[in-house]
């Protein structure tokens, strides 16, 4: 490949990538979240719940009495089986957002919850849920 066709597609590349990442809006990073915190539920994945999803406020939160994975495994959530998160609306407000979601297990009834998320580093992260 001539060096000048190869330069021309490394330009074009280089120009694309951060177009490719405007076109991603505050609406679906946060989708991406919860989504995440979906899965990571699922999976009882406590250190991504931890370490990826909740903002460093809530961690510090539940750090104060016992580590947040532990904390996790020993509430509701390490208690639920095959459990689901329906998004129903997600409301953007700066570096905040609200999503209503519907959440339920197959030992659980099914409840209608709020999660609060905050703008942090750049991504979102879970600070809040309530019922």
């Amino acid at each position: 490949m001539p060096l000048r066709r190869l330069s021309a597609i490394l330009a074009a590349v280089l120009v694309a990538l951060p177009l490719a990442a405007c076109g991603r809006s505050d609406e679906r990073e946060v989708r991406d979240t919860l989504e995440g915190f979906a899965e990571a539920t699922a999976r009882k994945d406590y250190q991504r719940l931890c370490d990826e999803l909740f903002s460093e406020r809530l961690v510090e939160q539940v750090r104060q009495t016992v580590p947040c994975e532990v904390a996790l495994r020993n509430s509701s959530l390490g208690d639920a089986r095959s459990p689901k998160l329906e998004i129903r609306r997600i409301t953007v407000d700066g570096d905040e957002a609200r999503a209503e979601v519907t959440t339920s297990a197959a030992n659980q009834p099914a409840s209608q919850d709020v999660v609060r998320l905050v703008r942090e580093d750049e991504s979102w992260r879970i600070v809040e849920l309530t019922s």
